[in-house]
């Protein structure tokens, strides 16, 4: 099952790839007059007149993903295990253009897969937090820390866009239905974008076939010694 799991994601990032290949990229003033349902990508300069004011980090976004990630501490066989578990996680956007030397294209991006840059990380924990958490690491019933993290999208940077054209010549998600759902907004340019799909797409593939290779031989030994 995670072999499928993990072909199933090879596949997408191979796909992703692929389309980002296909597409050429189009001028910010060209994309009004493409027909509604087009896939269209575009490279500019984000511009925003109302922008976000991002949770944490009070900076001035058009994109903010804000967690609350909770730390757990346990003691098993005598050893200290610790991980974070997201307690909450919440996206924002604002309506906001691409700019190129051609003009302005207005993207709406609820729905897209958003590639932003973390500008917050802290764990700040109240002291009656931090004397509870102490004290229940000690038992090994767990933790109450808590780190703060946020990721945003700031006006006036680089950013590439991959969507589709809806309505009044708006970037946006693909309607319900489409054949073509990717949409894509990232701060790094589409090569650098285009690497790092096609380098999880590999390791995707070989974890994949690992596994199956893995179950192939359990199976054997299963049959062997029922």
């Amino acid at each position: 099952l995670l072999g499928v799991v993990c072909l199933w994601f090879w596949k997408k990032y191979r796909d992703e790839t692929a389309l980002m290949a296909a597409t050429p990229t189009s001028r910010a003033a060209d994309v009004a007059a493409l027909a509604p349902g087009t896939v269209v990508e575009v490279k500019g300069t984000i511009r925003c007149a109302a922008p976000l004011t991002g949770e944490f980090s009070k900076q001035a976004c058009v994109y903010s993903k804000s967690e609350i990630e909770r730390k757990e501490v346990r003691v098993k066989d005598g050893k200290r295990e610790t991980h974070y578990v997201t307690e909450s996680s919440v996206e924002r956007h604002a309506p906001f253009q691409v700019e190129d030397t051609s003009g302005r294209v207005p993207v709406r991006g609820e729905g897209a897969s958003v590639e932003a840059v973390q500008v917050y990380n802290e764990n700040a924990n109240t002291t009656t937090e931090s004397v509870v958490s102490t004290v229940l690491s000690l038992t090994g019933q767990g933790s109450y820390e808590r780190r703060y993290k946020e990721s945003i999208l700031a006006p006036d940077i680089p950013v590439y866009v991959l969507g589709t054209v809806t309505d009044g010549g708006v970037i946006g998600a693909a309607a319900h239905g489409a054949k073509v759902k990717d949409f894509i907004i990232t701060h790094k340019s589409e090569e650098a974008r285009a690497r790092s799909s096609s380098r999880t797409a590999i390791v995707l593939l070989i974890i994949g076939l690992v596994l199956f290779a893995a179950a192939v031989v359990a199976l054997g030994a299963a049959f062997k010694y029922p």
